[in-house]
Formats: structure tokens, C-alpha cells, sequence
């Protein structure tokens, strides 16, 4: 679905304004942060980072392009995760 989608868009840039994937996973993350607990915009780009951290994309770099077993995989993902949270507790 990834390759098909990214081939359209190769072939019609600018055509149509839907996204080609839904988004299932914004609604998601923003569900579990808290609110008030960050600033709105700290809480958006907060969720714009987990949404990388958390998705497909990095998914295929731990398989393909690191090739990370699933357990290393979890641990650097749990990691970074971490890494946001601290990082949007400090700004």
C-alpha cells in the first residue's frame, strides 16, 4: 500500500487534496496524552514525532533498512519515545 501510494503521488503530484492513507494513528496518540499536561503546541508536535515514531515508516527502517530483530526493535522504539515525552516536558 506504501509503495502504491507513494507511486501515485510520483505520477499525479498535486492531484486531488485527499491523503491517500487514512490517518488512524493522530487520533490515537492524541487520546493518550494527557490534557493540559503540555502546551498546545508542545502537545502537536508531540504528536506529529510519535506519529513517525509509531508508524509504518519506522517499522520498515528497524526490518529493512537496520534490520533490528522485533525485540531491538521495541527496545529503540520504547526508547525514543521516552526521548519525546522528556524533550516536550522540558519546552
Amino acid at each position: 500500500m506504501l509503495a502504491n501510494a507513494l507511486t501515485e503521488r510520483a505520477r499525479n503530484p498535486g492531484a486531488g487534496a485527499e491523503p491517500v492513507r487514512q490517518n488512524r494513528r493522530t487520533p490515537l496518540i492524541e487520546a493518550a496524552l494527557a490534557p493540559g499536561r503540555f502546551a498546545p503546541w508542545v502537545r502537536d508536535r508531540l504528536a506529529r514525532a510519535l506519529a513517525l515514531v509509531i508508524g509504518t515508516e519506522s517499522l520498515l527502517a528497524f526490518k529493512d533498512v537496520l534490520q533490528l530483530p522485533d525485540d531491538e526493535a521495541d527496545a529503540v522504539r520504547r526508547w525514543m519515545i521516552r526521548a519525546l515525552v522528556e524533550a516536550a516536558r522540558k519546552a
